[in-house]
């Protein structure tokens, strides 16, 4: 298969997934989102598996007992029959009984906790070999680029426990849909242990970072409210001068919007 058609196959699938993240508290059919995938019912449920490691149907069902036991730790649930209906289940008995099948315990069991930030770090980083995509334009509602990354990287047998994703944002805001935005979607070459055809040789931009896990999607803090807590909880200065970087940790092949995480790799100097 071409890396091009590879590419469109799993744009095709992660607009299935946009689709699902946005509709939870809504029914969902199969045929839905084999039209969005523009495959056969039968095909794209093939597809989808294959690629995800799980029926679209598990998909959906994962997430909604997910995103419940996320909005119970938070204490924004007051009622259970409430929630149960909300995740597509018609009492509070087949809701419980499923969300301890999912996590073990029961609703009532989740304890509510206080959000916490993880503390910001300073690395070095130092001579960290990439193989990249350059792209320049707007990204839109999509992320083509580590699409197509994923795809020459799956094409070329690369398992996943080595896939290890990077982003160097060179310019713009890729947090906005409609800004130009300069990057390298990139892989790290010392874990894949070969070099993938059509891939640009490159390497992450040396020097301090100071770094702070982010969840959900590619928004990121103001340059100005970073460098105020770079500077009060590190004692180091933002650079504006360098590139930031992303080291993705998402858990799953299409990860919804709230489990979506990476590292931001901020460059400092002292």
């Amino acid at each position: 298969m071409k890396v091009d058609t590879y590419t469109r196959k799993l744009t095709r699938l992660r607009r299935v997934a946009s689709h699902v993240d946005a509709h939870l508290g809504q029914p969902i059919s199969l045929d839905e989102l084999a039209d969005i995938a523009h495959l056969s019912r039968f095909h794209f449920e093939r597809v989808f598996n294959e690629y995800s490691g799980e029926t679209p149907v598990a998909r959906v069902r994962r997430l909604r007992l997910e995103l419940a036991r996320r909005r119970i730790a938070a204490g924004e649930v007051a009622s259970i029959l409430d929630l149960a209906l909300e995740s597509g289940y018609s009492s509070a008995e087949a809701f419980s009984r499923a969300f301890r099948t999912a996590h073990g315990v029961s609703p009532s069991g989740v304890h509510v906790q206080a959000s916490e930030s993880r503390p910001m770090r300073i690395e070095l980083l130092q001579g960290q070999a990439i193989q990249y995509i350059p792209f320049r334009g707007e990204l839109g509602n999509g992320i083509t680029p580590f699409d197509e990354l994923r795809a020459h990287a799956l094409l070329a047998g690369i398992p996943r426990e080595r896939r290890k994703g990077w982003c160097v944002q060179l310019a713009g805001d890729m947090s906005d849909a409609d800004s130009e935005v300069e990057l390298q979607a990139a892989l790290q070459s010392d874990r894949l242990g070969q070099c993938i055809p059509g891939l640009q040789q490159g390497a992450l931009p040396d020097g301090h970072y100071a770094v702070l896990r982010v969840a959900g999607g590619f928004s990121i803090p103001e340059q100005d409210t970073l460098a105020q807590r770079i500077a009060a909880e590190t004692g180091w200065q933002m650079r504006r001068d360098a590139p930031l970087l992303r080291c993705f940790h998402n858990s799953s092949y299409l990860p919804a919007s709230f489990e979506r995480q990476f590292d931001l790799y901020v460059p400092v100097t002292r």
